[in-house]
């Protein structure tokens, strides 16, 4: 597919596929880590298999996994095709996911931590949004999208944005092992449910999903989320790092 298909994607739906970033050997890779590292990781879910590791990209073990990520060639041809030629940075807010459930949500700044972002600036640029990178692990059609919702502002409200969601319609994302999927993150999404997440086959052949998120240089966006997102990891830490 043409950048100029993708974009449209994602400039129109707010999320399109890159098929086949990542390379078999590449995936193993980042599954062994995973896997070697689980005890560092937090419990944010009341599943025993349930795994969440906030800003995996200030771990020495795990480092060189998202330098992986933000370096790869075909990623960076993409954003700088989605961005224009402007310069962009992997803005602090990376993760990594085992098992987990997603209610819908936006990738925004919400609850308390939505006092760090100004709604208008969330939507300022057209062409300008943060944008997350998924890289799947294994195949998975969990994630559901509400197409066109990252086009004007949404609330900065769980309880609001689920019954957003109900009222809308959505689409499911099919991925394969390999390719990644790149989101705008004012998209309104979920993904896994908790009673799909509770399998207990799970436990030996775990759901991996690792994450990052890229902004533009001198974008106050993207400021905002990465001081905003700060905080929130700071508390993260605190919860769940003990």
């Amino acid at each position: 597919m043409e950048h100029s298909d993708l974009l449209d994607g994602l400039n129109q739906q707010g999320y399109c596929v890159l098929p086949g970033v990542f390379s078999e050997a590449e995936i193993n890779a980042f599954r062994a880590a995973t896997m070697n590292n689980l005890a560092m990781m937090g419990q944010t879910r009341d599943v025993v298999h349930a795994y969440h590791l906030a800003g995996f990209h200030r771990f020495p073990a795990l480092a060189e996994l998202h330098a992986q990520i933000a370096g790869n060639d075909t990623l960076n041809a993409f954003l700088s095709a989605y961005y224009g030629g402007r310069s962009y940075y992997a803005i602090g807010l990376s993760d990594i996911t085992v098992n987990r459930s997603q209610h819908w949500h936006t990738d925004l700044l919400r609850g308390k931590y939505s006092a760090f972002l100004d709604e208008d600036i969330a939507w300022a640029e057209k062409q300008a949004s943060c944008i997350k990178a998924l890289v799947y692990l294994q195949d998975g059609a969990s994630l559901t999208v509400v197409p066109g919702s990252h086009a004007a502002p949404t609330p900065l409200d769980d309880v609001q944005l689920e019954e957003l969601a109900n009222s809308a319609d959505v689409v499911r994302a099919k991925v394969r092992t390999g390719d990644v999927v790149m989101m705008d993150i004012r998209v309104l999404h979920r993904g896994s449910t908790d009673a799909d997440m509770r399998r207990p086959e799970l436990a030996q052949n775990p759901k991996i999903l690792f994450s990052t998120v890229f902004g533009p240089v001198k974008s106050e966006f993207a400021q905002a989320m990465q001081i905003g997102n700060a905080h929130r990891m700071a508390d993260w830490d605190r919860r769940f790092l003990n």
